[in-house]
């Protein structure tokens, strides 16, 4: 177990009390370059998940998550297929703040958790203990490895990458907001519940193109700070190499030098 668990633990279940968006935001910190490209699913799986939220719970106020006959019907529909016993298992698993509920960061541990565990042991310079093939289906235990990794942030995240992605969950949330104070409205009836239900389909119609605009300016900034990493890691390359020579050739001059004193002495 890691030696921060219980620290790390501590702030999971701050996490898991905060709105989709902010969980969805620092998933997206942690995890932006082992995503790569796929990044974006990110985004689509936060708004499948509050979208889904908002349906499933009409009648209860301020709910962020799922139960747990909630929570397998939605990994079912995203692909994670699995036997009931899996599913009931491997939630149970990610549950790590053990309130028999599923909010979003947790649903996100459980859907990466093969992508997640191999950076974990790649980091550590370590092989998987566990088969993490077919999608990791059955691994279970691992929490505190999950744990470290979601809260390890990487060393390309830079001040300008951060910046771009709260500010794209920002405005992510306010749409997601303003959706779900309109939702309410709709369920009523009259003039105002049909203009609701207008301004959503509306809405839904509008959100692809708006977030398309705000994906490009995010991926920009992740592509800079990627390319940015991988020449700050060659350059640590290159000064490491150029060093170790300078190594050698002053530790052979300082055996020639060794030698002819030694010569020197004895003549």
């Amino acid at each position: 177990m890691s030696d921060n668990y219980e620290e790390n633990r501590e702030r999971f279940v701050t996490l898991c009390d905060a709105d989709a968006h902010s969980q969805a935001q620092l998933f997206l910190k942690s995890f932006i370059f082992e995503l790569d490209e796929d990044w974006k699913d990110i985004n689509v799986l936060c708004e499948k998940f509050t979208k889904y939220i908002v349906l499933a719970q009409k009648d209860e106020e301020g709910v962020r998550d799922l139960n747990a006959a909630q929570a397998s019907d939605f990994l079912q529909q995203n692909g994670k297929t699995r036997t009931g016993t899996e599913r009931k298992e491997e939630l149970k698993d990610v549950d790590l703040n053990n309130d028999d509920r599923y909010s979003l960061i947790e649903y996100l541990l459980l859907h990466y958790k093969a992508m997640i565990l191999r950076a974990y042991y790649k980091r550590h310079k370590q092989s998987p203990p566990m088969d993490l093939s077919g999608d990791a289906i059955g691994v279970t235990g691992v929490g505190p490895q999950l744990l470290d990794e979601l809260f390890f942030m990487p060393a390309g995240l830079n001040a300008e990458l951060e910046k771009a992605i709260e500010a794209f969950y920002a405005k992510q949330r306010a749409r997601a907001e303003r959706y779900s104070a309109l939702s309410k409205v709709a369920n009523g009836a009259g003039v105002k519940a049909f203009t609701a239900k207008n301004e959503m389909a509306q809405m839904d119609s509008e959100d692809k193109t708006a977030t398309n605009r705000e994906e490009i300016t995010l991926n920009a900034a992740r592509r800079k700070a990627q390319k940015t990493s991988s020449s700050d890691l060659l350059d640590q390359k290159v000064k490491a190499a150029e060093a170790e020579e300078k190594a050698k050739r002053d530790a052979s001059r300082n055996a020639l030098k060794a030698r002819m004193a030694m010569f020197n002495s004895n003549e």
